[in-house]
């Protein structure tokens, strides 16, 4: 196997013993469906480049952005065990992106040879039971601006400052709460002119604590 980029988890192993497991990267282009809502989640997915994520589509057509991902990131790790491994949304390539899949009989071989692999699994799903937790509060808020609030908070803890950088355009931001662009942009304008935050392109300001 080509040389992998240096992200944490595929660090800990050999790149030949990666694919001579049965890890295999894909290249795939823009718009392109990666999995089907309901399909069955066979492998751990790692972005090795560009961006895909995580939608739903209504009646209407529009589309509500659940997670976005770019390098770096891993899907599936919260689905590959369980015992409902189906995916809850379908997987668009939202740019040209290079996936490494790796099968579950060589997660599990992975898991037995390195304790600290094991480990940074458990991690990354205890981190996403917990953003989902998040997410699902947020979801749940009664308004649009406790929706915004509830998220830059988030990122806000996440990034550790008050000084937010926004991973992604006000239309992907507006998909993701399930909201029209333009409310988006008028719930940010009205919160900075409460004194709640300050903005300037994407990135904000916030004058509120990160603590939940």
């Amino acid at each position: 196997m080509d040389s992998l980029p240096d992200f944490p988890l595929l660090s800990l192993f050999d790149h030949a013993r990666l694919g001579g497991g049965g890890a295999k990267r894909k290249h795939y282009s823009k718009g392109q469906l990666l999995y089907l809502a309901d399909q069955f989640c066979s492998t751990l997915d790692v972005v090795l480049s560009g961006s895909i994520s995580i939608q739903s589509i209504d009646a209407e057509g529009n589309v509500f952005k659940a997670r976005v991902l770019q390098a770096g990131d891993i899907y599936g790790a919260t689905l590959l065990f369980g015992s409902f491994n189906r995916y809850p949304m379908q997987v668009v390539c939202d740019s040209q992106a290079e996936i490494l899949h790796l099968k579950k009989s060589l997660v599990l071989q992975l898991c037995e040879e390195n304790q600290q692999f094991l480990l940074a699994l458990l991690a990354l799903i205890s981190d996403r039971a917990h953003e989902l937790s998040r997410t699902v509060s947020q979801l749940s808020a009664q308004s649009l601006k406790e929706s915004l609030l509830g998220y830059l908070q988030t990122l806000s803890h996440q990034q550790g400052s008050t000084l937010v950088m926004l991973p992604t355009s006000k239309k992907e931001l507006a998909d993701r709460l399930g909201f029209a662009r333009t409310s988006v942009s008028r719930a940010l304008k009205a919160m900075e002119e409460e004194g709640l935050l300050s903005l300037e392109g994407r990135v904000i300001h916030l004058h509120i604590s990160s603590k939940s």
